[in-house]
């Protein structure tokens, strides 16, 4: 029984290995049968393959680890077409998404934070859709707290950003609409008449108050016996007054449409009534640290502080001087205009090495056989030729060799530089020189100290380019080439002879050009010979008794550079070139004007009053009666035209109160020669009143680009009906001209939008044909979209009345909804005076498909 005992214990420990053998064979096959699965993207059976040999083998570890690293890979795959279905709007998409990829792995963070997200999601869009259709509403308040909460709660959402954008616009917009609304009811751009001689500031103040209904607080500091003198026709009550204060060094602060405060121009009154606002400039292109000095410098700004590290520039100033300083940071805030340099360096070279010739021995040595002992004396007399043996072997050599080798060396790097910046390419190898100095100390024993620096040698180039407005690419150069020509030890350091050739210059050249700068050339001849004297110099027979040597070196060196402009200087608006900034003592962003009601500011109530010195003493109550009369701040068809009084020769006597009149328009028209000089006295009368009232009854017309008729007014430049075109074709537009009258030239600046359109040519229209014109050559930058053009009359001949001045033609490259054609500038020249008009309404174009 034992013995059997005994053959039973083998059997069953070969059947126990024979069952882990298949089962490790078995845990391999679905091992290799999941592989094939996912190779062939079946990844869920390759899933449930690898779960099969990790149950069947579990203590295979690289079975786990494949496992864990395909269920991660599936996983992520799932959770980031998850992703994309959230950003299409596939809510239920991605929800199934995330539920499947916590299914496979229920540990996966990300899936469950996508599950979160989708429920905020959903929760902030609901919100969002409120607060836009309060937005939509016109409950901007509102509307601001309820996409603030979702900004706040979920700083990333792009949408809440994007909605409190549209608020903060809308508000910006109600906030400019509810002041233009105030600003075309305001007292201050009613027209006034003002007639005074050396009188009072605060009577002409109180005369105003009376018949504009303006409302005007003094401070206690400005003084009561301040007089003035002022003749104005016409002209605004908000400009009329700011040439009052001119006059007496006062300043005004507007606190609503009909009041303001005036107070004395100094330094601590401005202090105290002066409002400053801050503003942020973010400098993306411009170096913010020369803005800030401009600034303090040219608009002495008050305070400005910069953010080195986002390029930011704070201000704090009146919001005229802000004004004033957007215009000059946006001048200066323009793209770098960055080019492409297309560089090719090309070095060859050509060696010659010729030796030909029979090469003699040039010396041999003759010895006596010898043993251990010395030669002696007596020895030399038994010495014959059978015991001198020859030293030094006599061999003849015949030389027949020619090396001719030519090598070209071609480097082409191609770099991309900023305007002004400087470029440098290095083609070539750094050679250490090490350097040993030796340092004594007391103990009498040096201390040896190595130094290892390294030179560049090879092709060296540095190129700084300049890139004009005209397309045009301004390049420095400065090539340099160089190799090793020997080492050179000295004690212990280790130095190199370099040999370098370098080249430096200047040029310019259009975008594209090709220019091949070469004369870099190293010729180097060397010949040596070795000859037997005498026979090596016989005239024929010595080239048998000589060897010679000729090496010849020629290197030449040819560098071809061509620019490629990769983005010309950002788009800079003429407009902003030149910024109003007031006095020298006070910084404005408009000049001081006094310009007729409606040509500047838009239209304006057209009620006109008018103010003048009394004949004799007047209170303010006949002033208030008089006052009665006057027409309402919106008149209607029949309100009366405006009264014009007249003041008397003699001056008004101080203290006296204005008084106000009516009078028919013909007396006040005879009555104000009466008191100016020759030189300022009208030429016209008055219009009659009916003519005025029907003139203030007609109806605004509607904006266009086209120049008032004849009828009035002075000289201006407009464009001709706007036109549409297709993608490809050649269209035109007219820049027509009115009431020109004597100008000799008129020079234009057109501005376009170069990625839609490209110029073709310019015309004279029939108003320069009349004038026998010439048009000079257009200054044409197509990078910029800029044209430059003069209409120049003849020598004897000028410019005059009204007509199409010139006519534009330009190829449509885009199709776009909209693109603009601006006048960026316009002069006229008459006779030695050039002067600038207003810039005329930008024309609207169409480009179709």
């Amino acid at each position: 029984m034992m013995r059997r005992g005994l053959w039973c214990l083998p059997a069953r420990l070969v059947a126990l290995l024979f069952c882990c053998l298949l089962g490790g064979c078995a845990a391999e096959l679905a091992h290799r049968e999941s592989d094939q699965l996912f190779a062939e993207n079946r990844y869920d059976e390759g899933m449930n393959k690898l779960r099969e040999a990790m149950r069947l083998e579990p203590g295979n570890a690289q079975f786990r680890i494949e496992y864990r690293q395909r269920l991660t890979e599936r996983v992520g795959g799932i959770i980031a077409d998850a992703e994309v279905r959230r950003e299409k709007g596939d809510i239920a998409g991605a929800r199934g998404a995330y539920q499947s990829a916590l299914a496979l792995d229920r540990n996966s963070e990300a899936a469950r934070r996508g599950l979160v997200n989708l429920d905020e999601n959903l929760r902030d869009n609901s919100m969002l859709d409120e607060a836009e259709g309060l937005l939509a509403a016109g409950n901007y308040d509102a509307a601001r707290d309820i996409a603030g909460a979702v900004r706040r709660a979920h700083p990333g959402n792009a949408r809440s950003q994007e909605t409190l954008r549209k608020i903060d616009a809308g508000l910006e917009a109600r906030r400019r609409a509810q002041e233009a609304a105030a600003n075309a009811q305001s007292v201050l751009r009613r027209p006034v008449t003002l007639q005074f001689r050396d009188a009072n500031l605060r009577m002409v103040f109180e005369a105003l108050a009376r018949t504009t209904g303006l409302n005007v607080v003094f401070d206690r500091d400005v003084r009561p016996d301040l007089k003035t003198t002022i003749f104005v026709k016409d002209g605004s009550v908000e400009d009329t007054v700011d040439l009052i204060l001119l006059q007496n060094q006062l300043e005004k602060k507007v606190l609503n449409g009909n009041t303001m405060l005036v107070y004395p121009a100094t330094q601590a009154k401005e202090k105290e009534y002066q409002e400053l606002k801050v503003r942020t400039f973010r400098v993306s292109n411009g170096d913010a640290k020369y803005i800030q000095g401009m600034l303090k410098s040219v608009l002495k700004i008050k305070e400005v502080q910069m953010d080195e590290r986002s390029n930011t520039l704070v201000l704090r100033d009146t919001p005229e001087a802000l004004n004033v300083a957007a215009r000059v940071i946006a001048a200066h805030d323009v793209a770098d205009a960055e080019v492409m340099l297309e560089v090719q360096v090309m070095e060859v070279s050509r060696d010659r090495l010729s030796n030909l010739g029979i090469e003699w021995p040039y010396s041999f040595g003759v010895t006596p056989q010898s043993g251990t002992t010395p030669i002696t004396i007596g020895d030399l007399n038994r010495i014959n030729r059978d015991k001198l043996y020859v030293t030094t072997p006599l061999g003849v050599t015949a030389n027949f060799r020619l090396d001719d080798s030519d090598a070209n060396i071609l480097a082409s790097p191609r770099i991309r530089v900023r305007d002004r910046e400087k470029a440098k390419i290095l083609i070539g190898d750094r050679v250490p020189t090490f350097t040993n100095s030796l340092t004594p100390l007391a103990t009498g024993a040096s201390v040896v100290t190595g130094s290892v620096q390294y030179l560049d040698v090879g092709i060296k180039l540095e190129a700084e380019p300049h890139i004009y407005e005209e397309g045009d690419v301004g390049i420095k150069l400065n090539l340099e080439v160089s190799n090793i020509v020997k080492q050179v030890q000295v004690e212990s350091s280790l130095a190199y002879q370099i040999g370098t050739r370098a080249a430096s210059t200047s040029l310019r050249l259009r975008d594209g050009e090709t220019q091949i700068l070469g004369g870099l050339i190293s010729d180097t001849d060397r010949s040596s010979a070795s000859k037997i004297p005498g026979l090596g110099q016989l005239p024929v027979l010595g080239r048998l008794f000589s060897n010679t040597t000729g090496d010849h070196i020629k290197t030449e060196i040819v560098l071809s550079v061509t620019p490629h402009i990769v983005r010309n200087h950002g788009s800079f608006d003429d407009s902003s070139a030149d910024a109003w900034s007031g006095t020298e003592s006070r910084l404005k962003d408009r000049p001081l004007r006094l310009d007729p009601i409606n040509s500047v500011r838009g239209d304006a109530p057209s009620s006109g009053t008018s103010v003048s010195a009394p004949t004799g003493g007047a209170t303010p109550a006949q002033i208030a009666a008089t006052a009665a009369g006057t027409p309402a701040m919106r008149p209607t068809a029949s309100a009366p035209a405006p009264a014009v009084l007249a003041a008397p020769a003699t001056s008004t006597a101080p203290g006296a109160t204005p008084a106000v009149a009516t009078q028919p328009p013909s007396a006040s028209a005879q009555a104000i020669p009466a008191m100016l000089p020759a030189s300022l006295a009208p030429t016209q009368a008055a219009p009659e009143a009916g003519a005025a009232a029907e003139e203030h009854a007609a109806p605004p017309a509607a904006p266009s680009t086209a120049p008032r008729s004849d009828a009035g007014g002075g000289p201006e430049l407009a464009w001709g009906p706007p036109v549409s075109a297709r993608k490809g074709d050649t269209f035109s537009v007219s820049i027509d001209a009115a009431r020109l009258n004597g100008v000799s030239s008129v020079p234009l600046i057109i501005q376009y939008d170069p990625a839609i359109l490209s110029f073709v040519d310019a015309s004279l229209g029939e108003l320069g044909a009349r004038a026998n014109a010439v048009k000079n050559d257009p200054l044409i930058n197509q990078n910029a979209g800029r044209i430059s053009v003069t209409v120049d009359a003849a020598k004897d001949a000028a410019l005059s009345g009204s007509g199409e001045l010139l006519r534009l033609s330009f190829t449509a490259k885009l199709a776009r909804p909209s693109t603009q054609l601006s006048l960026a500038r316009v002069d006229l020249k008459e006779g030695a005076t050039l002067r600038a008009l207003p810039r005329p309404q930008a024309l609207t174009l169409k480009v179709d498909p």
